[in-house]
């Protein structure tokens, strides 16, 4: 082509895919507006997507004005674009949506630029037209997600990457060229996902270093959408299905190229979208301006959130096979889980069929550290052992007296609440444990939260009559926790769960701290109980269970860690495992938040939102890593990934929870994100704790996604939590 011909003189075909008949009153609509414009097409195709009745009755009433022809290709849009671009006879071919309505210029400044003979595409604008009101949460910065043109876009229009779907057009010679719509993008049926033609346009960039793609802000097509599509759960699955396409894509062109324009989007477009919703806000009382930042932060990170599990799964899909049906955790080695004493020179006793060990060292009982080390005909060499040995022989040994003095000395009077549901095996052995310990004044109580059959009750009323049996009938562990309070009589209250085996010294290492009156909480370190599957390997490694060795403690005065988190990341003092309380101080804080927890749609948070609220109380919340109790993961690699999901979602959820109590910190939240994004990352280790597992940071992923979620699934919970009994300690 050359510069003397002029786009009005090129025959133009405008290309129409269709899939289903429920848009039969928009597809018509486009048809009849086609025939409308101010610069006609010389042709228009019509392509039924694989639906023969839509075929039949497309034909009946648009030929031979229009030519209907089904799609010759894989279902989905990219097969169906490609089908019309066989059947065009035009120099241009323009794309428009079935439910999108051009206006009646749109054709003619559509192909007006291509009177540069460098232009190859040009792009049109797309308004959204809302059945309905538009929701006033939804933030223009994601108008794409409805495909239509964003804040952020050229207003003037310009060179731009790639063009959108709804509204476009390239030159036929460069589709002759090979160079059309790829089958392994693009959407199919109703399906969330797309970038087909993102990745044909940086493909032509890629192959065409010359050539110009261009948006035109006066090609304007009006684009419908549909109540279901103004939903914020479209909104979560469609980013996450951006978030997929657009690692897709970085797979086909590679990311430099595929993840441009999104650089200067999440750099420039979203922070100052972000700040004008809480300008809004805050200065002008416009709550939905908080509304709309929010959606930002979660349209992110859910679009992050798909663009990394994307990412995994293309890797793992490019891992060529080494044979057979050869299982992705095979060659995982199990490990067990052993114990050195520094006093005694003794070894562990041997674990045969074993090549790996996780090592808890103490010293006279107390914890010290932990080794991982490969085990010889089940044992550890006597090597290695020197070497643990000699690693910790410097540990400087703690002042606390040891469990049995404890025991003497008499402490607080302390009740222990096991929340449980459905496992009554696994209770009976938390029980074991807990009576084992001696501890002078204990009591114990058992919590049926939700309970399907009369089972757990049976067994606690027949085998441990001095255990206390309480029944919680609406789920949550929240509302579980909170029941118990209610029957607990001494000035100490413990938590643990019903998977979890306690160390004969737990309760006198929580007690201990007691005694003086500003702790308000003590947590402790929660070790496996074994790490038998992939799945409880990831979990270890990802979870971040252990939080050291070394006794510490935390509050608003001396005791302030040096970390600009602090007190929000609440996940660093423990864990609800293993966490004890001053009983009137808990109460007194109204207990645990029933909008939290698992069993809620918070999924977690409610022992993040105690600590905090403890220690803005103005109470320290200790650690103390002789209080231990050994945990029994999830086995199931598809475990690991809820339990991470539920992570995300509970941490996000208490975040949400706590800027619901004060505004005021959304403003702390916003300017702290990037550095809790960072934290977040950092805590996902590169390696687990044993060979053969998966890297347990394909977790974070899942993570994120919880994390983009929480703020909507609290308030959610939170409105059922009204509905129901209010679970709460007053």
């Amino acid at each position: 082509m050359t510069a003397s011909v002029l786009p009005g003189s090129l025959p133009v075909t405008v290309v129409v895919c269709a899939y289903t008949e429920r848009r039969w009153h928009d597809l018509t609509a486009a048809i009849d507006a086609l025939g409308a414009q101010s610069r006609p097409p010389d042709q228009v195709v019509l392509v039924i997507d694989h639906d023969e009745s839509l075929l039949r009755r497309a034909r009946s009433t648009w030929e031979p004005h229009v030519e209907v022809v089904g799609n010759q290709a894989s279902r989905g849009l990219s097969g169906a674009r490609n089908t019309g671009i066989m059947a065009a006879t035009g120099a241009l071919i323009a794309f428009l949506d079935d439910d999108a309505t051009p206006a009646l210029d749109w054709l003619e400044h559509l192909t007006a630029p291509f009177a540069d003979p460098r232009v190859v595409a040009v792009g049109g604008a797309a308004t959204p037209r809302w059945d309905g009101v538009r929701p006033r949460w939804w933030p223009a910065e994601f108008d794409w997600v409805v495909g239509c043109t964003y804040l952020g876009m050229p207003p003037a229009g310009g060179e731009v990457r790639n063009v959108h779907g709804a509204t476009m057009a390239f030159r036929a010679e460069v589709l002759a060229e090979g160079e059309c719509f790829s089958p392994l993008v693009g959407r199919i049926g109703a399906a969330a996902t797309g970038c087909e033609e993102t990745e044909l346009c940086i493909r032509i960039r890629q192959r065409r270093p010359g050539a110009r793609i261009v948006f035109e802000p006066r090609a304007v097509v009006h684009h419908r959408v549909t109540r279901d599509r103004a939903r914020f759960g479209y909104f979560a699955r469609r980013t996450f299905a951006e978030g997929r396409s657009k690692a897709t894509v970085a797979g086909l062109v590679g990311p430099r190229d595929a993840l441009s324009t999104e650089r200067s989007y999440v750099a420039r477009t979203l922070p100052a979208g972000v700040a004008a919703g809480l300008v809004a806000t805050l200065r002008r009382g416009d709550a939905f301006g908080a509304a709309r930042a929010g959606a930002i932060g979660f349209g992110l990170a859910s679009t992050a959130a798909g663009y990394a599990i994307g990412h995994a799964a293309r890797l793992r899909h490019r891992v060529p096979a080494t044979g057979g049906n050869r299982s992705r955790d095979d060659g995982f080695t199990p490990v067990r889980l052993m114990e050195v004493e520094l006093t005694d020179p003794s070894p562990p006793p041997p674990a045969p069929g074993y090549r790996r060990a996780r090592v808890l060292v103490r010293r006279a009982g107390r914890p010290v550290g932990a080794a991982d080390v490969a085990l010889h005909d089940g044992r550890i060499s006597p090597e290695d052992d020197a070497r643990i040995r000699a690693e910790h022989a410097s540990t400087e040994a703690t002042s606390s007296p040891t469990g049995a003095a404890r025991r003497a000395a008499g402490g607080p009077g302390v009740t222990v609440v096991v929340a449980t549901h459905d496992r009554p095996r696994q209770l009976q052995q938390c029980l074991e444990s807990l009576l084992a310990t001696r501890y002078p004044d204990l009591q114990v109580i058992v919590v049926d939260n939700a309970p399907s059959s009369s089972a757990t009750g049976d067994m606690v009323r027949r085998d441990y009559p001095e255990v206390t049996y309480v029944r919680e009938d609406v789920a949550g562990l929240a509302r579980a926790h909170n029941r118990g309070l209610e029957h607990v009589s001494t000035p100490v209250v413990a938590f643990t769960d019903d998977d979890v085996v306690v160390d004969r010294d737990w309760i006198g290492s929580l007690a201990q701290h007691f005694s003086s009156e500003r702790v308000g909480c003590v947590t402790g370190l929660i070790w496996p109980a074994e790490l038998e599957t992939p799945g409880q390997a990831m979990i270890e490694a990802h979870g971040g269970f252990g939080k050291g060795f070394t006794t510490r403690a935390f509050n608003l005065n001396g005791s302030r860690p040096d970390d600009p988190l602090f007190p929000y990341t609440a996940g660093a003092l423990g864990s609800g495992a293993n966490m004890a309380f001053r009983t009137d101080v808990l109460r007194s804080l109204g207990g645990f938040d029933p909008a939290l927890g698992a069993g809620s749609a918070g999924r977690g948070g409610d022992d993040l939102a105690a600590f905090l609220d403890v220690i803005e109380a103005g109470y320290t919340v200790v650690y103390e890593p002789s209080a231990i109790v050994h945990h029994h993961h999830r086995r199931a690699p598809g475990d690991a990934r809820s339990q991470a999901l539920n992570y995300g979602i509970g941490l996000a959820a208490y975040l949400t929870r706590a800027v619901a109590r004060r505004p005021s910190r959304l403003v702390t939240f916003a300017r702290l994100a990037p550095r809790g994004l960072v934290h977040l990352v950092a805590a996902s280790p590169a390696d687990g704790p044993a060979r053969g597992a998966r890297r347990p940071h394909a977790l974070l992923p899942w993570q994120l996604l919880g994390v983009a979620r929480g703020p909507f699934d609290y308030a959610r919970s939170v409105r059922e939590a009204r509905r129901t009994p209010s679970g709460t300690v007053r």
